[in-house]
């Protein structure tokens, strides 16, 4: 909320900023106004969703869809997206998809990947569920 109330704050600022130098009001506008936009789109029921299978789960953000399977995931942590807590993860040794992308993640934020909020739960409730459901459903792992 804070984001949609910021970008609305500075969209309006930049209205008024267009009267003295427009060139600066119009950039604010625009900028503000697509981070305003976003925000507004994620309000959208099914556009931001976390979804748990048997085979993975599934991020929405956006309404676009990422995958990622529960034997492709070595481990769920909590760690720090900016200030906000969310779920990190690392993919198993030999994950081959997205290499580079994995090398930036892991040397900015210490994991390959994470969640991009924890979807209205504590993030130790998401952590919890995640480790649940991936003990339940990797079909790869060893048995004791």
């Amino acid at each position: 909320m804070l984001l949609g109330l910021g970008s609305l704050l500075f969209v309006v600022s930049g209205i008024f900023m267009a009267d003295d130098d427009p060139i600066i009001g119009w950039l604010a506008i625009s900028f503000f106004g697509i981070g305003l936009l976003v925000f507004i789109v994620q309000l959208i029921p099914g556009s931001t969703e976390l979804t748990l299978t048997e085979e993975g789960f599934v991020m929405t953000s956006l309404f676009r869809k990422r995958t990622t399977k529960w034997s492709d995931v070595e481990s769920f942590k909590i760690g720090y997206l900016g200030r906000s807590k969310t779920i990190m993860f690392d993919f198993v040794e030999g994950h081959n998809r997205q290499t580079t992308g994995k090398l930036i993640s892991k040397a900015l934020s210490g994991s390959h990947g994470a969640l991009p909020i924890t979807y209205g739960l504590k993030a130790t409730e998401l952590l919890q569920i995640l480790n649940e459901w991936k003990n339940k459903h990797d079909h790869n792992k060893l048995s004791d």
